[in-house]
């Protein structure tokens, strides 16, 4: 159980990247002479274009630390048995973790984007395709298609801000040159490792370095918020793709068919999505237990960490891609929305609102519009799609308000850029 070489190797382009610091920051303390350090950089290079992108080699090495020093012993000598002179693991998996989570949130950051690019140019396509909005998955409101989807198009551009501002934060402070617990006598310019990994300082107590993991629970728990609404677009689009809606034109190569069943097309894309959606939360809640009650300095719980971590990102990463191309080729029926228009009274509200125009109470007007309605019975209505156009509030559901707000979402990106 002591070894996990084969789950830390996913780690090597980053550890090969600290080792270079690190042998800067031993010169810089006198540790490494001039030579040594070269060595040590030619044996880092030979290391990188032997291992890099390879499979984990057969090794009796307890972790990634290990084996990167015992190797680079074997090609460079004395100077690799320097090279763990004023550190510990504990201070280079903190690292190492923060290295990977960092360019995980460049990547969930480029992925949320596509999300927010795709559901916005959708929302524009489909702001006149009037249909049903649903509250408690019952007919509710007139709306569009449009503004269906930029309700995903909001969310992803919200969460895109949370992991714009987490990366920038967890750039701040290196855990490199923590040591063990308490730092090192080794007199270690911890600033120069720092900027040579693309921190902006070294972090500010050693103790709290070695034993915190709080950017991989945030990374987590970034994937488990873009996870929730992930699983809410899946649904939705398994639900209007029901026989009795059958509002989408579901893209054929993302549905399977019945091994059974010669009538069916399955939204497996989409269930699956739905369940691998349900994969990632439960690592963020898995990872916050995993932390729970740890006595402050390293405890070897840790290891248990990093598979989850890696595990989320390369789901996250894969359904992401897949939800944007099938945005891109998910199309709907306006002639079967029509139909759904006239039922469930779902202009029950603006008429109610029409007569409160005219100077009816609120409440005068709601039960005689309750009244009309028991009285008509369980009849469809005629509601046209064209109520969509009485809406008037910013953020509601008119096709123009759509439009805007998608063009509004879309400009933001290109500010961010």
């Amino acid at each position: 159980m002591n070894r996990c070489l084969t789950e830390d190797w996913f780690l090597l382009p980053h550890e090969l990247k600290l080792q270079r610091a690190h042998a800067k920051a031993l010169a810089a303390a006198g540790i490494l002479s001039s030579e040594e350090t070269e060595s040590v950089d030619r044996g880092l290079d030979r290391i990188a274009a032997t291992y890099s992108g390879q499979p984990c080699p057969d090794s009796d090495a307890e972790d990634l630390h290990t084996w990167v020093e015992a190797t680079l012993t074997e090609l460079v000598g004395d100077a690799g048995k320097k090279i763990h002179t004023g550190r510990s693991r504990n201070d280079q998996v903190a690292t190492l973790l923060k290295m990977y989570v960092i360019g995980a949130g460049e990547a969930l950051s480029r992925d949320v984007r596509s999300l927010v690019e795709v559901s916005c140019k959708r929302a524009r396509d489909w702001s006149a395709l009037v249909f049903p909005l649903q509250t408690h998955a019952q007919y509710a409101a007139p709306g569009n298609v449009g503004f269906w989807v930029l309700r995903y198009a909001t969310a992803f551009a919200r969460v895109l801000s949370h992991v714009d501002f987490l990366v920038s934060h967890w750039r701040r402070t290196c855990p490199l040159g923590s040591g063990a617990v308490a730092g090192s006598s080794i007199p270690i310019d911890r600033q120069l490792q720092a900027e040579a990994l693309g921190f902006e300082m070294p972090s500010l107590n050693a103790l709290d370095s070695t034993c915190t993991r709080d950017e991989c629970i945030e990374l987590l728990a970034l994937h488990a918020q873009t996870a929730l609404h992930l699983q809410s677009f899946a649904t939705d689009v398994i639900g209007f793709s029901q026989t009795s809606q059958s509002w989408t034109d579901y893209p054929e190569e993302f549905s399977t068919g019945s091994s059974m069943m010669p009538n069916k097309r399955n939204p497996d894309a989409m269930e699956l999505v739905r369940g691998e959606c349900s994969a990632v939360a439960s690592a963020h809640a898995q990872a916050v237990l995993l932390m729970k009650g740890l006595p402050s300095g390293y405890n070897r719980d840790l290891q248990c960490i990093k598979p989850l971590v890696r595990e989320s990102v390369e789901k996250m990463g894969a359904m992401c891609v897949l939800v944007c191309a099938f945005l891109e080729r998910l199309e709907f029926d306006a002639v079967r929305m029509a139909r759904s228009l006239s039922l469930g009274s779902i202009d029950a509200t603006l008429r109610m609102e029409a007569r409160v125009l005219q100077g009816v109470p609120l409440r005068d007007a709601h039960h005689a519009v309750a009244a009309e309605l028991r009285e008509a019975g369980d009849v469809p209505t005629d509601t046209q799609a064209s109520a969509v156009d009485l809406y008037r509030t910013l953020g509601g559901a008119h096709p123009e308000e759509t439009r805007r707000i998608a063009d509004m979402l879309l400009a933001e990106l290109g500010d961010r850029a």
